[in-house]
């Protein structure tokens, strides 16, 4: 009997084991569904501590939307934020997209030195620079990104500045970025185009491109390196990397990108299926909502340093069968990660110092710091805010104290997308602590974290219209290739009228002089004050040429050239900042812009 019950278990346990082995698919390892969480970081700009912000609100009622002034930002709060991620998804990977060490005056005065160990701090996975990263010279960028510098850019290094420069702890990519100079072979890569990595047992791949406008910017910043241009060979890059990657056994492909939410969805509406994600950086847009491509990668961007983006890919037999997608507020309800705090602190130490004097660490500009960064300097009377692509306060405000100081009938501001908000006075409440309207050195050099001189000079109508239409081109074409720069710069001392609606160099309806009813004409001299930068050609005022007589503004008590900065901090602090700018920009097209519109920059 022993012997019977001993073949029925044995007959019971094979039919058991056949039954396993039949199980069908999905209940087999492979087909299980896996969670990749990839954090979206992007244009932190050197911001360390929280700051005044404009968000869109959207009324529930159907009312129009509007904005408001919010608590936004902080290094050290980003790291509780992806801290709090990681508990819930150890494998969740940081990525650092677009502009880090450039954007305030800490970083300006380091060459991004005194941003770099925070930064650090965070612990991010992978990254990829931005046109602003580039703004400290080709010397300081190789030293900075490149694994092993070579010895003509060390020994640069060492003569003009003498000190090291600080170096991110992950890796960076830039697909799109080669160079041009020996001991390099013409054409090498400065950084890796893509990276392979394991992220909770899915294969990830990431490919990385940075910004393409650096050419544009000033030509130190493009010192031995050629950047991508145009729409088609960038389909042609990502497909082809797309392709290396999945034959390497990529499950997931992700573009992180520095071109700007505009030409990503473009990118991603003409490449081959591949990529799941593009993660945007340069424009600072906020998406809430994902925007769908014809070859089905979705496009996100997470604003700027005051807001984290989180996408869980849900992935299953090497496939991504769900998307979701957050962007989280970096608020004053999420506290200081302490160990990061303490590097922000001995960051801004020597700038909040009663003795702070430094030199700026470019050979070839002179704007000394003798004040601590926390210096009132004046009180605005109005929001001073740049979240408008065609015509916001802070830069019609400056371009019109440049105007008043030159002398000029018409003076012209780049549109920079460096931002700060600063609201004007208001009454301390029960329930709020009210707006003191002060505005200190700190948030100047937020609006203007760079050092060009200001210039004089003469341009004929015909030539200004067609500046004016060009620079209207490069934000609101329906050809994102066409755009560069920020946002509409402000023309101090003009009245336009425009269709934004309208072909690119079509907008122009009418282009008048402040106070007259006379169009320019085309063969009209007009005097004009604007910027000028180190190594620009003759002629050329804020990047563009067709400017004649260029002389520089004189700043009588230095005997040199004014910087921008310097002008406005004494436009405040002697009262004669203007209570209204003598221009105006009005759009017959009713193209809707942000808050009434979704984002700032249109999106066609």
């Amino acid at each position: 009997m022993f012997a019977i019950r001993r073949r029925i278990e044995a007959g019971v346990i094979g039919a058991l084991l056949l039954t396993q082995l039949a199980t069908p698919a999905p209940a087999r390892a492979e087909a299980l569904t896996r969670t990749v969480t990839l954090i979206h970081l992007n244009d932190l700009h050197a911001n360390l501590v929280p700051h005044l912000d404009l968000e869109r609100v959207v009324p529930a009622d159907g009312a129009p939307a509007s904005m408001r002034v919010a608590e936004r930002g902080g290094i050290a709060r980003i790291a509780t934020l992806v801290a709090r991620i990681r508990d819930e998804n150890p494998d969740a990977v940081l990525m650092n997209v677009g502009d880090t060490y450039h954007g305030g005056v800490e970083a300006l005065y380091t060459r991004g030195n005194a941003i770099v160990p925070a930064v650090n701090a965070l612990g991010i996975d992978v990254g990829v620079p931005g046109n602003w990263d580039f703004a400290y010279g080709g010397v300081t960028t190789r030293m900075r990104y490149s694994a092993e510098p070579a010895w003509p850019a060390r020994f640069l290094n060492w003569l003009i500045w003498g000190e090291p420069v600080e170096r991110p702890n992950f890796p960076n990519l830039a697909a799109n970025l080669t160079q041009t100079l020996p001991p390099m072979a013409r054409g090498d890569l400065l950084l890796p185009a893509t990276l392979l990595r394991d992220v909770g047992g899915v294969r990830v791949g990431f490919i990385g491109l940075t910004s393409d406008m650096v050419p544009r910017m000033a030509k130190p910043f493009e010192w031995g390196f050629d950047f991508l241009q145009g729409e088609e060979n960038y389909r042609e890059l990502i497909d082809r990397e797309v392709a290396k990657l999945r034959e390497e056994g990529a499950e997931v492909v992700v573009v992180m990108s520095e071109l700007g939410l505009h030409r990503d969805h473009r990118l991603a509406g003409i490449v081959k299926p591949g990529v799941d994600v593009f993660f945007s950086a340069h424009t600072h847009e906020v998406t809430l909502v994902p925007l769908d491509s014809a070859s089905g990668a979705v496009v996100v961007e997470a604003g700027n340093d005051g807001f984290l983006g989180r996408m869980d890919l849900a992935v299953r037999e090497g496939a991504v069968v769900g998307r979701s997608w957050r962007v989280i507020p970096v608020d004053a309800s999420v506290p200081d990660d302490p160990r990061v705090l303490r590097l922000v602190d001995q960051a801004r130490a020597p700038f909040l110092a009663p003795d702070v004097d430094m030199e700026l660490p470019a050979p070839w500009v002179e704007l000394p710091l003798t004040r601590p960064i926390d210096t009132v300097v004046g009180r605005v009377d109005r929001l001073l805010h740049r979240r408008n692509s065609l015509e916001n306060p802070f830069n019609a405000m400056l371009a019109e104290v440049i105007r008043q100081v030159a002398g000029t009938q018409i003076a012209m501001t780049p549109g920079f997308r460096f931002d700060a908000v600063v609201p004007p006075r208001e009454e301390q409440s029960d329930s709020s602590p009210g707006a003191s309207g002060e505005i200190t050195l700190e948030q100047l050099y937020r609006f203007l974290p760079i050092a060009p001189s200001l210039a004089v000079g003469e341009i004929r109508g015909e030539d200004l219209r067609d500046i004016v239409e060009l620079e209207l081109t490069r934000v609101f074409s329906a050809d994102p290739f066409q755009h560069s720069g920020g946002w509409f710069g402000s023309f101090g001392g003009l009245e336009i009228e425009v269709d934004l609606a309208q072909p690119d160099g079509e907008r122009i309806l009418r282009l008048h002089l402040s106070g007259s009813e006379q169009p320019i004409r085309d063969d009209e001299i007009l005097t004009v004050a604007s910027c000028v930068r180190p190594f620009d050609e003759d002629g050329v005022m804020c990047s563009n040429p067709a400017y004649l007589e260029v002389t520089e503004l004189e700043n009588p008590a230095t005997g040199r050239a004014w910087s921008p900065l310097e002008l406005l901090a004494n436009a405040f602090e002697t009262g004669s900042a203007p209570v209204a700018p003598n221009s105006r920009v009005d759009d017959r097209g009713g193209i809707a812009l942000w808050p009434q519109g979704r984002f700032i920059q249109p999106v066609h």
